[in-house]
């Protein structure tokens, strides 16, 4: 648990701290370590609340080894990869442990009580018991043979591992996880050779992993941790799938700048030497105070009530007068400690201060001159049998003042504070005296844990509660000293944690001693206890009242029964060293799989085990921390707050670290302004590389600066991203901005300045100077023309702003990216795994084979294999068939005899008090509504829900729960139909009668609801496009047919090396086709190996999670086949995953590239949907519903329209209308013509070519009489091909110069078809743009005005009579909304004459 709540106040406190894990940016570690506890509770009990969940130990061992392949896939370790599981704990600690395991099983116990009271049935199954994540249980001593395995496995098989020191720290080595991890690192450190910028990586949830990893002062360290959500459920569904995982990483080299900045008033007040690491000692030792593991924390000292400011405050005032620092490298200073507690004991008068008055008010009303009667009486007659009367009755009778009072009465309070917290009779010097020792001595045990590991196994605090601050006081001539003794063994700390209902856990021999009546320590487990809030919050918080262990007498009753284990339990009873791994390519043996019928063995095991004694890691008590070397050279991904000038101040600034805006003071970083003009900002930078994103630098190319009035960018040629570092100047353009643009670029400035105010703690004031920018999305091997090969930086096609002020030029930065690879025969060696991104075999899997012969010729041979793909046309065509349909709510109300507002408010959330709205019970609610709709969050029930623009629609699933919910419950929906505009509804109010009890009638509504299906449905968000189950089964179906014919070929081909894609390490991150465009029903493989997804395996998209910036983008992949790690996204366990670009290629963008040139297709291209910088105008121009699953797959950026206007004919052409900009769009590819046309009477085939091409270029005025030839005119112009297009009316539209004829061709059909835009409205009769309350969605469909099954959309004047069919064939597939076609098509027009 390390300090309570302390996680979440630094990360407010400090808003840089913490960043999410992004693939892309994640930095180089050379060592990464686990603390593997919080893994195994992860992985066998993630929802305790469900009383129904049961799991079996394989799919825990196969969960825990899938959670280790992916932290160590993410962080990818260099050097050392360690694993702590935790051992035999000092004795200080298991009071804890005690008292946790305590509590858990009366919890179980209670909740098991009250589902059996419900009438719910349990499964037969035996639940897993928690408790047995303890050292010695029989579960941890499989799970230690299963992690060897595992280890073995990975070692021998996985490349990624094997230049990599595994050690594996199990259940039998003593000492707690994140302890045994840092006595290695300090052992390391401690090296003569040790590395000062070594990259650490630790893993874990206790919060007390900040105060460890700074006690190593490594300046490169790290935290690694599940996102945490505050303010939740506690009955909420955890997530335990580490693909749907949200991390971060807490830097430590941020903690150590921003401990600087709260303790900066010390450097001009202090006569000693300001030393930092000193500094951040004295931090550690004051996060102490406000309680840990080991002691409880000081009275009315909580975390939320802004204990820790008031310990730094008191630090910075008294500091100044001590003449040195507190904590010496974990030796605490005595003298100066007490000091710095007399200071801070001030805190517990003003705490009395605050309620004296009202304690005064309250005696004057009852006549007790004691806020504790009791306790005061029974002080009184203790004092007065010694011949004493009671300070606070001598102070009464000799004056009555208020000061005397004050005191008398404060020296009472925390009397009757140690009487009733702690059962003394009288509070004497002595007792106090004991009281002080105890804590001082905690708190120099803990110190010494955290600096130089366990200096005493057996000591621990002996009582439940820590004296008050004021009576801490005449330690400093204290004499600390600690027997280091030895540790438990494994069932000595399983009799001393456990309790009676996890006795199962220990061997039999010893069961008797918990349970039996005659057990000489009976009184040990108590089988009911209390608990004590003490002050917090929360139950989980509460002091656990039970007894503390006795150490002589637990082990001399258990000496009779230690002789009566058997082998197998002597076994278990034991401590081991730790193990170091190694991969020998030397060494070949089998490994037996403890489990052979669920993991395989090893036939070659080629891993090498060293033991390492348990003491080879301790240092000694005089061990001083290296001083930190504070190198000028930036290590990617660490982030610093250096390189930018700044000021920093506490304020409250309601900073959004968490869901919601904090409370306390944030560390404000205000950027200093810096006088900046345009033209120098885009010679300096413009096409350059630079680290945006302070103080989370990231690496990111200067594409274009802007001043909100003028612009300058790079004019390069399509697809080129090159860095312009030598002394060849960039292309650059000016551009003076539109009305428009300025606006547009006014509203990016106040998001950017929105966005790092109330998230990042940066205030950057007034920006004047743009920046776009492309970021490094990984490094690419590219082969140059003499065939050699070399690293080169690949930059992401999508363009973001940053403010100048925030960006950070010319800085040295450690870049470990070498060439591995520095010919073609050494990129692709013979039987390496490639992957073909041209046509044909596009998106192919395959194997090098020997390439001697062609090598020379800039060729390499390969063997691809084409499996058989299923043919998912008809389905796509159909789909309309399989989707669920939504309605509005005003549907569902009028089926259901309700109003719109009922079911609004009942597919939401309900909730109803105790009691009535006049007297209310408590602030306990209950929530009865059907959680289907979460707005704030933006988030839907896939198959239920569905939120458009301008409302939420339903479908018949929620129309059948609302209907038996109204059968049941009528009442309820009566109720809040008569009370609209209250927010919560009350028991006594809904339901008056006094044979009505309104409590069980809550508890029925929430009991059928779960055991309704939709309580476990799962949420989405609202912006992820998907295709519904329904859909999902039939790809399934289809997968199976296809899988049943078994055909799969393979072809031989030599292919340019530029054309194949080979996974690499290095090269992850980068995308393998950039300019491949994703949407649902796309075939795709995966590209990315050591991951959980197998190498080429090949899938379906069924969902697009869009995001601002590309690289976030995530695709929901329905697998071909099941897989160790796969989730379940509305599709059979165990098939689906969430991938992102780089780790796919589009084999149907492949397919759509090869049709290109047999088909001449118009691509309608939507625009983004609504993000915080896209433009209006382009939002307005093509209505596409932001719902609609054809979109593309990305959220697009904002630019300006794609389509070019090159010629001068067309300079004055203006976009004016919906539909003209719609045509604008569109992107006319041709290619050669097939050898022979159709015939007329084959309607059902397409046209060809030429006949498509006259279709898509003569739309002039020519179209109202009838349709006529048109000639394509060649020319060669200085080596440039440039077409001419004659329409019929004899006008002649020119192309641009292009390099080949099929350019030329595409060129010219695109600006002849943008010429129908130039018509007359009134010549086309184009009647409207169809809009739907579904959304803003467009239907583009040319057809005849007097077609009798027409669809709606544009209408063509019926007086094209020359036309016997024209219609548009959807090849991309149709999503049917009522009658509005939602599409983002390949169109395809038919026709005849």
């Amino acid at each position: 648990m390390g300090v309570p709540k302390f996680y979440r106040w630094i990360s407010e406190r400090y808003p840089c701290l913490s960043e999410v894990v992004k693939e892309q940016q994640i930095p180089e570690f050379d060592n990464l370590y686990l603390d593997m506890n919080g893994i195994i509770h992860q992985c066998s009990h993630p929802n305790d609340e469900d009383v129904h969940f049961r799991i079996t130990e394989e799919k825990i061992f196969a969960d825990i080894f899938h959670y280790l392949e992916v932290l160590f896939r993410i962080i990818k370790p260099r050097k050392v990869f360690f694993m702590a599981v935790d051992g035999v704990a000092p004795r200080a600690k298991m009071n804890q442990q005690r008292g946790r395991r305590f509590r858990s099983a009366k919890e179980a116990e209670d909740k098991i009580k009250k589902a059996l009271e419900k009438g719910e049935v349990l499964p037969t199954e035996a639940r897993f018991d928690s408790n047995c994540i303890t050292p010695g249980t029989e579960f941890m001593a499989r799970l230690h043979e299963q992690l060897k395995y595992f280890v073995h496995n990975k070692l021998s098989t996985d490349r990624m591992w094997q230049g990599v020191r595994v050690y594996l720290s199990g259940h039998e080595t003593p000492g707690e996880g994140e302890h045994k991890i840092m006595e290695f690192i300090r052992s390391e450190i401690g090296r003569p050779g040790h590395d000062p910028n070594t990259r650490h990586c630790l893993y874990g949830l206790d919060a007390d992993l900040i105060m460890l990893g700074l006690t190593s002062h490594e300046p490169h360290f790290s935290l690694l941790r599940e996102e945490v959500r505050f303010g939740g459920k506690k009955s909420q569904k955890r997530i335990t799938a580490p693909e749907e995982t949200t991390f971060h990483l807490l830097h430590l080299s941020l903690m150590r700048e921003y401990v600087d900045y709260e303790f900066s008033a010390l450097r001009d007040k202090i006569s000693f030497e300001y030393d930092l690491e000193r500094i951040i000692d004295d931090w550690i030792l004051m996060g102490f105070l406000v309680g840990n593991d080991f002691i409880p924390h000081l009275p009315h000292l909580h975390i939320n009530h802004d204990a820790l400011p008031l310990l730094y405050r008191t630090y910075i005032s008294v500091l100044p007068t001590l003449g040195g620092y507190l904590n010496e490298n974990g030796n605490l200073n005595l003298a100066r400690f007490e000091k710095y507690l007399e200071k801070l004991s001030e805190f517990d008068r003003e705490h009395f201060s605050e309620v004296f008055v009202d304690l005064k008010w309250f005696e004057s009303k009852v006549g007790n001159k004691y806020l504790n009667e009791a306790a005061g009486l029974a002080a009184e007659e203790a004092e007065s049998k010694n011949g004493r009367k009671s300070k606070v009755t001598e102070a009464a009778e000799e004056d009555g003042e208020d000061e005397d009072m004050f005191e008398a009465e404060f020296r009472q309070y925390k009397r009757t504070y140690y009487m009733t917290k702690m059962g003394v009779e009288v509070v004497s010097d002595e007792f106090l005296g004991g009281q002080a020792r105890c804590y001082v001595e905690g708190i120099q045990w803990i110190l010494h844990y955290y600096y130089h590991g366990v200096q005493s196994w057996s000591w621990y605090y002996p009582y439940h509660y820590a004296p008050f601050l004021s009576d801490v006081r005449n330690v400093a001539g204290l004499k600390l000293t600690f027997d280091l003794g030895k540790p438990f063994m494994p069932f000595e700390q399983l009799l001393a944690v456990l309790p009676a209902a996890s006795k199962d856990l220990l061997p039999r021999c010893f069961q008797h001693l918990m349970t039996s009546q005659s057990s000489s320590i009976i009184e040990y487990y108590p089988l009911d206890f209390k608990t004590d809030l003490n002050g917090k919050q929360q139950e989980w918080e509460a002091v656990v009242l039970i007894p503390f262990i006795d150490e002589v007498r637990l082990l001399a009753a258990m000496g009779p029964c230690t002789d009566l284990l058997s082998n197998s339990e002597k076994s278990r009873n034991r401590h081991t060293e730790c193990s170091l791994y190694c991969y020998d390519k030397q060494l070949d043996y089998p490994y037996s799989s403890p489990l052979p019928d669920v993991f395989p063995n090893i036939v070659h095991c080629h891993t090498r085990v060293t033991p390492i004694p348990m003491d080879a890691w301790q240092v000694s008590v005089d061990y001083v921390s290296r001083r930190i070397d504070r190198s000028s050279l930036y290590f990617c991904g660490f982030p610093t707050l250096q390189h930018i000038r700044h000021k920093f101040y506490k304020k409250k600034n309601g900073v959004v670290v968490f869901q919601q805006s904090s409370r306390g003071e944030n560390m404000m970083l205000e950027i200093l302004p810096c006088q900046a003009h345009l033209h120098d900002v885009a010679a300096l930078v413009l096409g350059k590389s630079v680290f945006v994103s302070w103080p989370h630098l990231a690496e990111a190319r200067v594409v274009a600066v802007s001043d909100g009035e003028t612009k300058f960018f790079l004019e390069e040629p399509p697809g080129v991203q090159r860095l312009y570092v030598d002394s060849s100047p960039p292309p650059v353009k000016l551009q003076y901005l539109s009305d428009k643009e300025q606006k547009d670029w006014v509203k990016e400035v106040q998001g950017l300045t929105e966005y790092h105010n109330k998230r990042k703690g940066v205030v950057i004031n007034e920006t004047d100077i743009l920046l776009y920018a492309q970021q490094l999305t990984g490094r690419k091997y590219v082969i140059s023309q003499n065939g050699s090969v070399h690293l080169e930086k690949q930059w992401a096609k999508q363009i973001l702003p940053f403010p100048y002020q925030v960006i950070v030029k010319d800085i040295k930065a450690f870049d470990s990216s070498l060439s591995r690879f520095k010919t073609l025969e050494e990129l692709f060696p013979v039987t390496s795994t490639v992957f073909m991104v041209g046509n044909p075999y596009y998106g192919a899997m395959g194997e090098v084979q020997d390439s001697s012969d062609v090598i020379n010729e800039g060729r390499v041979r390969v063997v691809f294999t084409m499996p058989c793909e299923p043919q998912l046309d008809a389905l796509i065509q159909n789909q309309h068939k399989y989707s669920v349909k939504y309605s509005p709510g005003y549907v569902l109300a009028s089926r259901l005899g309700i109003t719109g507002y009922l079911v609004s408010r009942f597919s939401g959330s309900i909730f109803i008090g105790r009691g009535s709205k006049k007297n209310p019970h408590g602030e306990q609610r209950a929530n009865v509504g059907l959680n289907l709709k979460f707005n704030k969050k933006n988030e839907e029930v896939p198959g239920y829900t569905k939120r458009t623009e301008k409302e939420w629609l339903y479908s018949a699933a929620v129309e059948e729960l609302l209907a038996e919910y109204l059968e049941r419950f009528s009442e309820v929906f009566d109720f809040v139909s008569r009370n609209s505009h209250d927010d919560v509804f009350y028991e006594d109010d809904i339901w008056p009668g006094e044979d009505e009890n309104g409590a069980e009638k809550v508890q029925e509504i929430q009991t059928w609801l779960k055991t309704h299906p939709v309580s476990s449905s799962s949420r989405a968000s609202c912006d992820l496009q998907i295709l519904d189950a329904g859909i999902v089964e039939k790809i399934e179906e289809e997968l199976e047919r296809c899988k049943a014919k078994k055909s799969s070929k393979k072809v031989r081909v030599t292919v340019k090396p530029h054309l194949l894609f080979r996974p690499l390490e290095q090269q992850h991150g980068v995308v393998p086709d950039p300019d491949a465009e994703y949407h649902l029903f796309d075939r795709v493989v995966n590209v990315r190996e050591s991951f959980s997804v197998p190498l080429g395996l090949r899938g379906t998209i069924i969902g697009i999670k869009g995001a601002e910036r590309d690289a976030e983008v995530l695709y929901e992949v329905l697998f071909d086949e099941e897989f160790a790690g796969g989730l379940t996204l509305r599709c059979s366990p165990g098939r689906g995953y969430r991938l992102p670009p780089c780790a796919l290629i589009n084999l149907s963008h492949g397919s759509r590239q090869e049709q290109s040139s047999h088909k001449l297709t118009a691509i309608v291209k939507p625009q983004p949907t609504s993000t915080q910088r896209t433009h209006r105008s382009q939002l307005d121009g093509l209505n596409h519903s932001p719902r609609s699953p054809f979109i593309p797959a990305q959220v697009p950026r904002a630019t300006v329209p794609l389509t070019p206007v090159h010629n001068s004919e067309m300079s004055s052409f203006q976009v004016s209308t919906e539909f003209e900009e719609l045509m604008a769009s569109l992107k006319i590819s041709k290619e050669p013509e097939p050898a022979q046309k159709e015939p007329r009477e084959q309607t059902a085939e397409p046209l060809s070519p030429q006949s498509f091409a006259q279709v898509g270029t003569v739309f002039s005025l020519d179209l109202l009489n009838h349709l006529l030839l048109y000639s394509v005119i060649l020319c060669l112009l200085q080596g440039l091909m440039v077409c001419q297009v004659k329409l019929s009316n004899g006008l002649l539209v020119h192309g641009p110069q292009c390099q080949s004829e099929c350019e030329a061709k595409e060129k010219a059909a695109l600006f002849a078809l943008q010429r129908l835009v130039t018509l007359p409205l009134s010549a086309l009769r184009l009647l409207y743009v169809l809009r739907e309350s579904v959304g803003k969605t467009c239907a583009l469909c040319f057809t005849r005005g007097d077609v009798p099954d027409a669809r709606p959309g544009i209408f063509i004047s019926s007086a094209v009579t020359s036309w016997e069919r024209v219609r548009v064939d959807i090849s991309e597939g149709v999503q049917m909304i009522g009658n509005t076609i939602i599409s983002q098509v390949h169109l395809q027009i038919q026709g005849f004459c």
